[in-house]
This record gives structure tokens, sequence and C-alpha cells, in this order.
């Protein structure tokens, strides 16, 4: 009887490995793609070739008159053309 039933746990212990195994790997892979997809969601892209983030909300109240950036309250200039506010 104690045979049979250490039998059974190898059984279900290997099931495991080789069907948990492969669905572990895939939801890996899955969220490995999904992390380093969700790394650009923050960014848009300018037309100089290079990323730069998204102004918030809360940290954009007005504009720049002459480029359109976002800027923060307390800026003097803005920081994408380095015109004045």
């Amino acid at each position: 009887m104690v045979g049979g039933g250490l039998m059974l746990l190898f059984g279900l212990l290997f099931m495991l490995m080789v069907i948990g195994l492969p669905i572990l790997l895939i939801v890996a892979a899955v969220a490995g793609v999904w992390g380093l997809s969700g790394r650009r969601s923050g960014t848009v892209a300018s037309s100089q070739g290079y990323d730069k983030p998204v102004a918030s909300a809360a940290s954009s109240t007005h504009y720049c008159s002459h480029c359109g950036q976002g800027l923060q309250v307390d800026w003097t200039h803005c920081p994408q053309c380095g015109a004045a506010v």
C-alpha cells in the first residue's frame, strides 16, 4: 500500500512537471513581453528621433507659446525650445 501511494505521488509530480513547466514558461514569456512594451507606454515619439516623457496633467498646467510643449508652473524657460515663458 505504501509503494502504491508513493508511485501515485511520483506520478502526480511528473504530470505537474510535464504540464506545469510549459505553462509556466509561456506565462513568463508573455509577462516579459508585456513588461517590455509597458516601459515605452509613458513616452511619445518626437520629430527629432528620440523619445520624450509625456507631461502629466498634474505637472503641466500651461504650454509654451512657441512650440506647444507642456510646462510646469515654476518653469521660466521651455525645456524643448528654450523660449522664455
